[in-house]
């Protein structure tokens, strides 16, 4: 009977904004409100969170309306009073529905205890070599793993440092990425008058529905990629998801489906022109600007979280079991390359070549940047069209630099490369470790993270580790992430 009261209460707390917003805007919009309510069973911490904001919110969404209301009958000359109180007692249903969620009912069921320092990974009971349990095994002592008793300097002491756990509690990160994607998605539905959300071209308000699903999928992203050994995995997911989004919806406006598509002059879906298009037309920096901006952001995560055609290149090198080595002229090559391809548009703008040649050229660098995924990504494990054919690689790497973040190398290194076998983007070869930072080429993917036995490699924030440097690396990515799915054509 008491979960069955604390079940009305929060749904009536969420039904009496919700309708006041579908009388002032719409049904999308109501919707867009209930979004997050719906996923209340689901018992994720940061969903509860978020919908015990929206009732918050909603007290005053009530709130404002009572006070129309009360001056429109002021204004009529009628009587005003029963009014006031019937919408005082409903504004008040959202704030009890705020705290009746606070129940243990719908708190988040945790999983089994974790072993401190193994991340999220469940503790394991001791077994034989025949798989039973190891009746020997000794309980916990306050001498430290890997140290033989008397010994504290044991040899074994760097066979058993575990990796560094990431973040186990991601409710506060999922709950910002949630935030943040939300505003940010909101503030591009109420200030650009053109409809840039794909939803609202075809059904006026529903951009707010859309938005209010990205957010909800931008904190269940990074809960999944806070979890321990997932990081990597849902990365290249999600990265394949905004790719195939992009690429949908440019096919689809191609095929006439014009609302698929933006207003403005089409340009061809490569990279390189976010720079060399400026630079032959000398105009149109909008893609560029918001290139910088982003890398100022996120640093090189560009490359690995927001590149409409880096998830191709994954991909490819991801067919390969484990990276090998690209040849030393690679790092060299891609400066001149790049160098050749900025300077050769700027150098057709000044000369008067023809916008269908430089297409062309364009074209072509396009296509073989495509072959080169296809053939050498493949063969060799590691990105090449990234680390050695993409200029946007090269100019991230280099402005990345002016960014917060930093992949940081301890002291402690002992360059035993297991970080290298999970980078692909060739930024930990044997003379980066050495010299304790990585290659210009990474993109703080964090693939390697979680592979240095020894937890000797850290994300800084501002000369800040730990999981919660990494945590809010995480957040920020997957918000911008959301951001640019929401406007995959822009």
């Amino acid at each position: 009977m008491k979960k069955a009261a604390l079940i009305s209460v929060v749904i009536l707390g969420g039904l009496i904004p919700a309708a006041h917003l579908h009388r002032w805007q719409g049904l999308p919009e109501a919707l867009a409100w209930l979004a997050p309510l719906a996923l209340v069973p689901m018992r994720r911490d940061f969903v509860r969170r978020a919908c015990q904001a929206l009732m918050l919110a909603g007290v005053l969404v009530t709130v404002n309306s009572m006070m129309f209301f009360i001056k429109m009958r002021m204004a009529m000359g009628v009587p005003w009073t029963r009014l006031a109180v019937i919408l005082s007692v409903a504004a008040m249903v959202p704030a009890l529905a705020a705290w009746a969620l606070e129940h243990p009912y719908f708190v988040e069921r945790r999983g089994a205890k974790t072993v401190p320092g193994q991340g999220d990974r469940p503790a394991r009971k001791a077994k034989n070599e025949d798989g039973s349990a190891d009746s020997s095994a000794r309980p916990a002592s306050s001498e430290p793993q890997g140290v033989l008793p008397g010994n504290r300097s044991s040899l074994l002491e760097p066979l058993q440092i575990a990796p560094p756990a990431l973040a186990r509690d991601a409710t506060i990160p999922a709950l910002a990425a949630w935030a943040l994607t939300l505003c940010a998605l909101g503030a591009v539905q109420l200030k650009v008058p053109t409809p840039m959300l794909l939803a609202e071209r075809f059904l006026p308000g529903a951009g707010w529905l859309e938005a209010s699903l990205l957010a909800l999928y931008a904190g269940f992203v990074v809960q999944a990629m806070l979890e321990h050994g997932r990081s990597s995995a849902v990365r290249r997911r999600i990265w394949g998801l905004f790719s195939f989004v992009f690429f949908a919806q440019l096919t689809l406006g191609l095929a006439g489906f014009e609302r698929f598509l933006m207003t403005g002059a089409l340009h061809l879906p490569v990279p390189a022109l976010i720079a060399a298009g400026p630079l032959f037309r000398g105009e149109g920096l909008f893609m560029l600007i918001l290139f910088v901006s982003t890398v100022l952001l996120l640093g090189p995560g560009w490359c690995s979280h927001l590149c409409y055609i880096g998830a191709w290149d994954s991909a490819m090198s991801c067919v390969k079991k484990r990276p090998g080595p690209l040849p030393a002229w690679v790092r060299r090559g891609r400066a001149a390359l790049a160098v050749l391809v900025l300077g050769g548009a700027w150098l057709m703008g000044r000369m008067g070549v023809p916008g269908v040649w430089a297409a062309g050229l364009a074209a072509a660098f396009g296509l073989a940047g495509v072959g080169v995924m296809l053939f050498a990504s493949r063969r060799a494990g590691v990105m090449t069209h990234c680390t050695g054919w993409c200029p946007m690689g090269l100019a991230a790497g280099i402005f990345g630099k002016l960014s917060p973040w930093r992949l940081h190398i301890r002291e402690g290194c002992t360059s035993c490369g297991a970080c290298s076998m999970a980078c692909r983007y060739d930024a930990l070869r044997p003379e980066d470790l050495a010299a304790r930072r990585p290659g210009v080429s990474c993109s703080l993917c964090g693939d390697c993270l979680e592979r240095c036995p020894r937890g000797e490699m850290s994300l800084t924030v501002f000369g800040r580790g730990g999981p919660g440097a990494r945590a809010a690396f995480v957040t920020l990515a997957v918000s911008l992430h959301a951001l640019f799915l929401g406007v995959a054509r822009l």
